[in-house]
C-alpha cells in the first residue's frame, strides 16, 4: 500500500512566504479594525443623534416548554405548556460586543490559516521556477518546469517552458 507523500519542509522559501503571510494577515487585521471602526462610528452617530445605545437596556424573555404525559380516556397523550420568564435586563452593548469580537477573531484566525495554506500554493511553484531558470542560465539544456496539478502559476510555467524550448532550438541551430 502506497503512503501519500508528506511535505518535509513547512516553509519552502521562508523569506517569501513570511512576507506573503505577513501581508495577508496585515490585510485581515486591517479589515477587522476597519469593520470595528465602522461599528463604533455607527454607535457614535446614534449617540450624537440623541440615542444612548450604551445605556439602553434590553429585557430578554425566555420561553420554557414543558411536556407532560396525560391520560385521557385511557390513552396517554402529551400535553405541552409554555411559560415565559423575563431574564435580568442587560445593555445592548453587552449583547452585541462579545459575538462581534468572537466573530472578528474567528474570521481573522480562519483567514490566517488560509493565508498560510495558500502561500504554499504559490511559494512552491516560485521555488521550482527559480531553480529551473537558474539551471537553464547555467547552461543546462532540456530544462522543463514541472508543477503539481493543483499549484498556482501553471500558466507562467508553461510560458517559461515555451521560452526554454525556443532557446534550446535557437542554440541547436547555432551549433
Amino acid at each position: 500500500m502506497k503512503r501519500p507523500r508528506r511535505r518535509k519542509r513547512r516553509l519552502i522559501d521562508a523569506e517569501f512566504q513570511s512576507r506573503m503571510i505577513l501581508r495577508s494577515v496585515g490585510i485581515i487585521v486591517l479589515s477587522t479594525v476597519l469593520f470595528s471602526i465602522g461599528f463604533l462610528a455607527f454607535y457614535w452617530a446614534s449617540y450624537m443623534s440623541g440615542d444612548n445605545l450604551f445605556k439602553e437596556f434590553i429585557v430578554v424573555y425566555k420561553q420554557i416548554e414543558t411536556v407532560d404525559d396525560v391520560e385521557i380516556s385511557g390513552r396517554s397523550v402529551q400535553q405541552r405548556s409554555y411559560t415565559v420568564e423575563a431574564q435580568p435586563e442587560t445593555s445592548r452593548w453587552r449583547l452585541i460586543l462579545p459575538p462581534l469580537l468572537f466573530n472578528n477573531l474567528l474570521i481573522a484566525a480562519v483567514l490566517s490559516v488560509f493565508a498560510v495554506w495558500y502561500s504554499h500554493r504559490i511559494s512552491g511553484p516560485v521555488y521550482r521556477i527559480t531553480a529551473d531558470v537558474r539551471a537553464a542560465v547555467r547552461g543546462q539544456r532540456g530544462v522543463r518546469i514541472q508543477l503539481r496539478q493543483r499549484d498556482e502559476l501553471r500558466d507562467l510555467a508553461a510560458q517559461i517552458n515555451r521560452l526554454l524550448e525556443e532557446l534550446d532550438a535557437f542554440e541547436g541551430d547555432d551549433h
